[in-house]
């Protein structure tokens, strides 16, 4: 959907803009809708929304303490390419928490719960989708996920890691605040992952195809490995010869939703940024896969 700059000079611009808005966008919605509403949410908002309404201290000192803190496990257990990913935006956020902390404004005049539901899931989505496309992340739940899979869960996806601790932040918010509250931060993540969706993606296509050729069978096989164990999608391949060099490579593809795609494309870009890679949306896939229709049925079109 979006291209990055060629050059340097472009390239740091577009990433710190991306770093900008991404920032923006978190951070404006949390001071300036969320808490003046009496809102939450899962993934680190949600978590400091219960530690600042059990300790009255400044909202963006904890968010930051937080993401340091999460830093600091991540460089520890992950190294130094996990940290590069996150670094930019876990500086950025709470700079930007603090300053409009500092800022006398509320965005709704009035308190507005369901309103102000889909403001934040707006918000957030354009937030963590635009740092998905620089590759970045925010230091939450997200990079939690990826330790504990890392060191205890290996044998769990990443995304269901994150879903099961944001419910379950979610979950502890009903009984802080009530239950009211835990169900318009189920509809603002709601929002959110459709939002990020269409961002990523670019349309509203609910299944992708991926077709990728890896410069090296060694990469070839770590591509295959992470989309099958991580994602838990099957994967299918052939070899393929390009008449150019007459070199014969293997061609790798899967069927997997967008927000998938965009994982398995960070992936690639970390690991081999010599492979070419290609996406379609798919209007309907049928067949025993995750979320496929089954063929048996008429009217599933």
């Amino acid at each position: 959907m979006f291209r990055s700059p060629k050059t340097k000079a472009g390239k740091f611009l577009w990433e710190a803009l991306i770093v900008l808005l991404s920032a923006f966008a978190g951070s404006s919605v949390q001071i300036f809708v969320m808490i003046p509403n009496g809102m939450t949410s899962g993934g680190m908002p949600g978590v400091v929304r219960l530690i600042t309404h059990f300790f009255p201290i400044s909202y963006s000192l904890v968010y930051y303490s937080l993401s340091m803190i999460i830093l600091i496990i991540a460089y520890f257990t992950m190294g130094k390419a996990e940290v590069r990913r996150i670094v930019a935006l876990g500086f950025a956020y709470p700079i930007m928490l603090f300053i409009f902390e500092h800022v006398d404004y509320e965005f709704l005049k009035s308190p507005d719960p369901f309103l102000a539901s889909i403001l934040i899931g707006v918000f957030y989505g354009i937030a963590t989708g635009i740092g998905y496309i620089g590759g970045y992340s925010s230091g939450g739940t997200d990079t939690i996920a990826r330790i504990l899979k890392f060191k205890c869960f290996n044998y769990m996806r990443t995304g269901d890691i994150q879903m099961a601790m944001d419910m379950t932040i979610i979950a502890i918010s009903a009984f802080v605040f009530d239950t009211n509250i835990a169900m318009y931060a189920l509809i603002n993540a709601f929002v959110a992952a459709k939002v990020i969706s269409a961002i990523t993606i670019g349309y509203s296509g609910k299944f992708v195809q991926f077709d990728i050729i890896a410069s090296t069978r060694e990469s070839s096989e770590e591509i295959t490995e992470y989309i099958m164990k991580e994602l838990g999608r099957a994967v299918t391949s052939h070899i393929s010869r390009g008449e150019y060099t007459k070199e014969e490579r293997r061609t790798l593809s899967v069927i997997c939703t967008p927000s998938e795609s965009i994982k398995i494309k960070k992936f690639i870009a970390d690991r081999d940024d010599h492979a070419f890679a290609t996406i379609m949306p798919i209007s309907t896939v049928w067949g025993m896969g995750k979320g496929f229709h089954d063929i048996r049925e008429v009217d599933n079109i």
